[in-house]
């Protein structure tokens, strides 16, 4: 059949429009719990848990990251009421924009609380660019990022000390506002398809009202056991120069959790 110049036009149009739409890009991520329970003698409950999960498409990555904690514990002496030995949750939303190749520019928020700490809560904001050193994709031989970034955060922290001390009574406490430059990086490297490590850190450097340090480092490992569900050890390490009253400056948390991904 002879065609007219307008249908020879318009059939790789017709082509197009009948072949089968593209999945677009889908959301990936983790989400993971831990518990350890001891009871007899003395009485210990912890729980954790986290999720996360990423977003890649058109040139945008969004990214966002939860955690939660909660540990109760009861003395040998029975005497004792039971004390609260952990009690915070964290959560951060991310977007970055590829400028170029290797090139991104981001901007984040997020929120945190620690009652053990004293921080009723704590918001922040964050703008900056980042470098994409590594970007190799699991499929491609083994997962391999690392990326720098460079910004400057914005921070409100509310302080409330709910458990009582020698040096600080409980009550309010002064909130206190920081505005920091930050040096950050992520790291992820798969030894093979079941094993994976994953290393994030940060420094900030606050520049107002008196010199503050906080640095943050997470290190963790995850084995495969089957398809989509995962066994990892982790080790947290979180430094500030100028905590609440009576508080310690440094925190340190080594947890397992199992986890699923999606």
């Amino acid at each position: 059949m002879k065609l007219t110049p307008w249908a020879a036009l318009l059939a790789p149009a017709l082509a197009v429009a009948d072949a089968p739409a593209k999945p677009g890009p889908e959301w990936s991520g983790v989400v993971g719990a831990g518990v350890i329970v001891l009871t007899g003698n003395a009485e210990t409950t912890t729980m954790n848990g986290a999720a996360s999960a990423q977003r890649e498409a058109g040139g945008w990555i969004l990214a966002g990251k939860a955690t939660g904690v909660y540990g109760r514990t009861r003395p040998a002496s029975r005497d004792e009421p039971a004390q609260t030995v952990a009690l915070g949750a964290t959560g951060q939303l991310r977007a970055d924009r590829k400028v170029a190749e290797h090139v991104t520019v981001f901007a984040l928020g997020g929120a945190e609380t620690d009652h053990v700490a004293s921080l009723e809560y704590r918001a922040y904001g964050e703008g900056g660019a980042g470098w994409l050193w590594l970007d190799r994709k699991p499929d491609a031989g083994g997962e391999l990022f690392l990326r720098t970034d460079l910004g400057v955060r914005y921070t409100y922290d509310a302080r409330w000390q709910y458990y009582a001390t020698d040096v600080a009574p409980e009550g309010d406490l002064p909130d206190v506002e920081a505005v920091a430059p930050r040096a950050g990086l992520a790291f992820r490297y798969g030894f093979s398809e079941q094993v994976k490590l994953v290393q994030e850190a940060e420094v900030l450097a606050n520049v107002t009202d008196g010199e503050r340090w906080q640095v943050r480092s997470l290190t963790k490992l995850t084995s495969r056991l089957f398809e989509a569900v995962s066994f990892g050890v982790s080790y947290q390490v979180a430094y500030d120069s100028a905590p609440a009253p009576g508080k310690v400056r440094t925190d340190t948390a080594l947890g397992a959790t199992l986890e699923v991904g999606f």
